[in-house]
């Protein structure tokens, strides 16, 4: 009878009193097929942009899928899937390809099932036939994992935990030459040791009462009631000497407008002769010259009385007008409009500076 070949390793199961002769080299070809299951290497170009499926064969050991570890290489040109044989098994995959494209691992047929991974690093991939024969990435990609006691694991690449990792009890230890990633990192970490995205010495502006654990507050008077500004140039000195709130404690007005000024003028009006036009009309009685006694005369019959006045002089001044000059000194000087200016302030600052994380 012929013999028949195991599902998974596809080794030759010999049939009793089958292979005469030829026993000893169908035992041999079965331990290399279990040696490269266990400790196989490929290198397997899957440059561009088509799906690659890996070879496979009974009790062969040259088959691609025969190998334990398959480093993937080439520029991808498109998102493009590994398709593995549909049994169960497990790979150390090295995707060492170049471009910004997906590489998924999947099992032949069951191409809604397969997993990405990440490009540059060594992914350890399980196939299950359970469900489809989905893959699972042990390295990259964690599911929802509950141990019992400690957990240790050793990776030389990157460790990404796309789930749940859980402890029951005991520690878990991650021991990564490469990176440990994670999207969120949930607890208050109190009890995490030799992690710290910090450097010793950094200074951060903190809203709180006191300083966090960990940190330690920075007395110094220099930046004591002082404010904060933005500079362009080298952050962290200080400067001024005016304190804040001393400073802007109560409100300055800057006023502008007329001034009402008061004083006192002093001064006197100049010198003035007048003239005849200026001298108001008048007559001067001339001394010694008694007035003429009056005279009567009659005229149609009426009689009239007449004085002369011949000890007075002719009327003389017209009573014109005339002008006096004044000359004055303002005792206080000052504008109609006066603007008045705040006082020189030379305000406490502690510099800061605007920073991107790279």
């Amino acid at each position: 009878m012929a013999s028949t070949y195991s599902d998974r390793l596809k080794l030759e199961l010999m049939e009793t009193g089958a292979n005469a002769a030829t026993w000893g080299t169908n035992t041999n070809n079965n331990l290399d097929v279990l040696d490269a299951f266990s400790a196989g290497y490929l290198a397997k170009s899957v440059a561009g942009s088509s799906n690659i499926t890996l070879t496979t064969a009974n009790a062969d050991p040259a088959a691609e899928s025969s190998n334990k570890v398959i480093e993937l290489t080439g520029a991808l040109t498109g998102n493009i899937v590994v398709f593995v044989p549909a049994v169960e098994s497990e790979y150390v995959f090295f995707n060492n390809t170049s471009g910004t494209q997906t590489l998924t691992i999947a099992a032949t047929g069951h191409t809604a099932n397969g997993i990405a991974i990440t490009q540059g690093a060594y992914s350890h991939i399980y196939c299950e036939g359970s469900n489809n024969f989905k893959i699972y990435n042990a390295v990259d990609k964690l599911g929802t994992t509950a141990f019992k006691g400690a957990a240790t694991f050793d990776a030389g690449g990157t460790v990404t935990a796309g789930q749940d990792l859980v402890a029951g009890s005991g520690n878990i230890t991650l021991r990564s030459n490469g990176q440990v990633q994670a999207t969120v990192f949930t607890g208050s970490g109190a009890g995490l040791t030799g992690v710290d995205p910090f450097p010793s010495g950094t200074k951060m502006v903190f809203y709180q009462a006191s300083a966090p654990t960990g940190w330690t507050q920075d007395t110094a008077a220099a930046l004591s009631d002082a404010a904060f500004r933005v500079t362009t140039g080298s952050g962290a000195g200080t400067g001024g000497a005016d304190t804040f709130q001393t400073t802007f404690a109560s409100s300055r007005t800057l006023n502008t407008g007329a001034i009402a000024v008061t004083g006192t003028i002093a001064g006197s009006t100049g010198a003035h002769t007048l003239s005849t036009p200026e001298i108001p009309p008048h007559t001067h009685p001339i001394p010694g010259v008694a007035p003429a006694p009056p005279q009567t005369r009659s005229t149609n019959g009426q009689q009239q009385s007449q004085t002369n006045a011949t000890n007075q002089t002719g009327g003389t001044g017209g009573g014109g007008s005339h002008s006096h000059t004044l000359s004055a000194t303002f005792s206080q000087g000052a504008t109609a409009d006066t603007a008045l200016t705040m006082p020189g302030m030379n305000i406490k600052y502690a510099n800061v500076i605007v920073a991107a994380k790279d």
